[in-house]
């Protein structure tokens, strides 16, 4: 190209010293951001995601700045490249990047307003479900609850009442003491044995054992028995009692004769002191009332044997009755049926499905938006591709008739040469003037095409945000017409009366007392809480879709001329080359048009014999042909009308008819421009040599 200058070589040592102090300073980066592409793919994967700090974003800015700005001041190309992305930036490039951020508009509006609302049925589901459940409890616990307490309560109750009859045992221990113990009647017995000895009685003990155990050997029963028993008890003790009393008294008279002898002398001791050697006194009372003082015989109520056999019996009948009273009862649990779900778990089992469905949606959609947003990266690849096309390929975009282009035709019209201005109607097709303000045919079919491609991704993005809105009022029709009270009230009264007064009356009342029920429940439970609350798209990111599909359309139709653009700014920087390009352009269409005739000829001879299959095979031709009265309207549309042999334009509607040809029998027609470029020959029905046609390749159409 051009010889590199002064600066150029100083950006390259700058650029060679830059390189081998970073490769020394971050010996770890250098080959990530340096090696071949296809190397270090999850590193680069991982620095493309990450998110740079406002310091360092100004940093890259500035490097990427000073970067152009020294490859715009060194090369042409980079000037040129630059320059090209501004029309490419308004054509399919740019319209590409609107595209992305369309997807990207999309994605963060309707589709993630419709997973927010979508969450929000699951939610509404699971409270509902929860509150179906609560509202079931309630009443289940008012008519079961209570029952349930009541007899787990009795376990404690019957504990209680098997304590209190096994107290009556305790209660029973001094009277069978009194009545069956051995213990005191030995100590009586030793008692009364001592003070006998002592006094030099015989035994009564040995009387009163003698005595009552013939009595004993005598009862006919138990009661009799124990009475007997009983009785000798009480004798013994009532000998005890008197011994004792006698026991007392003497040792009071003995006291009384030893103060008396020290309170006097010896003498008068002896006739003062000597009555308090009358002990004989104290066995007065025995001796007055005889062997019957003691007797128990008319003093001990009769029959007390038989209360005590009765009260010992209904002890042991308690005792007996209550040693294996045991409650029991048993909670049923339902068995588990496999493969069933209750609601709340099902409920669980939806909301964590759609977390874990909606964190993946939203991490490929994170990715998504990630890569779109390299779409950029189009805009200067299409400017380069543009630049290296122009620079190479001579018949690359080379359709312009621009001013150059005329004036070689001028001048070989002053020349007297063959000139290709103006231009054949067959060729205007190809050539496009780039100062002319209306679109050429094949800029306008372009422009319809893409046009069209737009519609129907508008259509699409209207889709979602239909989608979206339908959602969002079915949600919002829930939320403002399903809102319910629930109001639960219900009383529960359930009463035991136990009419008895006595003992088991009294353990039984208390042991059913739990079943004395009564339950009221009023509670009023509203919805509220478990109606969707959906989220409406906001207006903005509709006005946004909507404004960036608006500037795509604006775009496409601005194409037209950004297009033209580019090959005036290569032109700008490569003069030389442009002339060549339109040198070359003007030499092939020249050679094209020399020959024109002999292209026409083998032309119409192939399309004579694919439009007859035509005019079979299009039925609307076909019926205007045949009934022309009926179905002559049918030449309002262009699929029912016919067509021009040579250039294929369709017959207009309104202005001046085609030309017919006038051989009988040919239905081909003619436009007035096809008709003078043919010499006013019809090529269908006029015989040439085969020698002018079998050498033109009719399937390459120059044109």
């Amino acid at each position: 190209m051009e010889n590199v200058t002064n600066l150029g070589l100083r950006v390259e040592k700058f650029k060679k010293n830059f390189l081998k102090h970073f490769q020394a300073n971050f010996p770890t980066l250098y080959p990530i951001l340096i090696d071949p592409i296809g190397t270090h793919k999850k590193s680069r994967a991982f620095i493309g995601f990450l998110l740079f700090d406002p310091y360092t974003s100004v940093c890259l800015g500035g490097i990427v700045i000073t970067m152009l700005s020294i490859g715009c001041a060194t090369s042409i190309q980079v000037r040129c490249i630059c320059i090209l992305t501004i029309p490419a930036f308004f054509g399919r490039s740019g319209r590409s990047m609107l595209r992305a951020l369309i997807l990207g508009y999309i994605i963060a509006g309707p589709l993630f307003n419709l997973v927010y609302n979508a969450k929000e049925v699951v939610r509404t589901f699971g409270c509902t479900t929860q509150l179906t459940y609560n509202l079931t409890k309630t009443r289940f616990d008012l008519m079961f609850k209570p029952f349930q307490q009541a007899i787990l309560a009795m376990k404690a109750d019957a504990n209680e009442i098997k304590e209190t009859l096994s107290s009556v045992r305790d209660l029973m221990s001094p009277i069978v003491e009194e009545v069956e113990g051995e213990n005191e009647m030995l100590r009586l017995k030793e008692e009364n044995d001592y003070l006998d000895e002592l006094q030099g009685d015989t035994k009564r003990s040995k009387e009163i054992e003698e005595k009552h155990e013939k009595k004993a050997e005598e009862a006919k029963s138990d009661a009799e028995a124990y009475e007997a028993k009983y009785k000798k008890k009480i004798e013994a003790r009532c000998e005890e009692q008197l011994s004792r009393g006698a026991e007392r008294c003497r040792d009071m008279f003995g006291d009384a004769y030893d103060k008396c002898y020290e309170a006097v002398t010896i003498f008068v001791a002896w006739l003062l002191c000597w009555p308090m050697k009358l002990t004989f006194v104290c066995n007065l009372v025995q001796a007055l009332g005889g062997s019957s003082i003691c007797d128990p015989e008319g003093k001990v109520d009769s029959g007390i044997g038989e209360g005590y056999v009765a009260l010992k019996s209904a002890r042991d009948e308690f005792s007996r009755s209550l040693k294996d009273a045991k409650l029991q009862y048993k909670l049923k649990k339902p068995s588990v049926i496999l493969d069933l779900q209750d609601s709340a778990y099902a409920a669980k089992a939806v909301i964590h499905e759609f977390a874990v469905r909606r964190r993946i949606f939203e991490s490929v959609m994170t990715i998504v938006k990630r890569c779109l947003s390299f779409v950029f990266l189009k805009i200067i690849l299409n400017a380069q591709t543009y630049h290296d096309k122009y620079l190479t390929d001579i018949e690359f975009d080379n359709m312009y008739v621009t001013p150059y282009f005329r004036k070689i035709d001028a001048r070989r019209k002053a020349r007297g040469s063959v000139t290709l201005l103006p231009l054949k109607k067959i060729e205007q097709r190809k050539f496009v003037d780039p100062y002319a303000v209306k679109p050429s045919k094949a800029e306008r079919f372009h422009l319809t095409g893409q046009t069209v491609k737009l519609l129907l991704e508008l259509v699409t993005a209207t889709i979602f945000v239909i989608l979206d809105w339908l959602f969002y009022e079915a949600l919002d029709l829930i939320r403002r017409h399903a809102y319910m009270e629930y109001t639960q009230a219900g009383l529960h009264d359930l009463s035991l009366e136990i009419r008895g007064t006595g003992v088991v009356a009294s353990l039984i009342r208390s042991a059913i007392r739990g079943f004395n029920v009564k339950k009221r429940i009023k509670t009023v439970v509203s919805n509220s809480a478990c109606l969707p609350r959906p989220t409406k798209l906001p207006t903005y990111v509709i006005v946004k879709i909507y404004g960036t599909f608006f500037a795509i359309f604006l775009l496409i139709f601005l194409s037209v001329y950004t297009e033209r653009l580019r090959r005036g700014i290569c032109s700008f920087f490569y003069r030389r080359r442009e002339k060549r390009r339109v040198l070359y352009l003007y030499n092939e269409s020249l050679r094209r048009r020399l020959s024109h005739a002999k292209f026409m000829r083998a032309k119409a001879k192939n399309v004579v014999r694919t439009r007859h299959l035509e005019n079979e095979a299009n039925f609307w031709m076909a019926v205007r042909l045949k009934w022309p009265d009926r179905f002559d309207w049918l030449r309002f549309f262009a699929c029912a009308r016919d067509r021009c042999l040579i250039c294929g334009d369709t017959e207009p509607r309104k202005g001046p008819r085609y030309r017919a040809c006038a051989t009988p029998g040919c239905p081909f027609l003619h436009c007035a421009e096809c008709w003078r470029d043919v010499g006013r020959v019809c090529y269908a029905c006029t015989e040439f040599s085969d020698t002018e046609t079998e050498e033109y390749d009719t399937q390459r159409s120059d044109f």
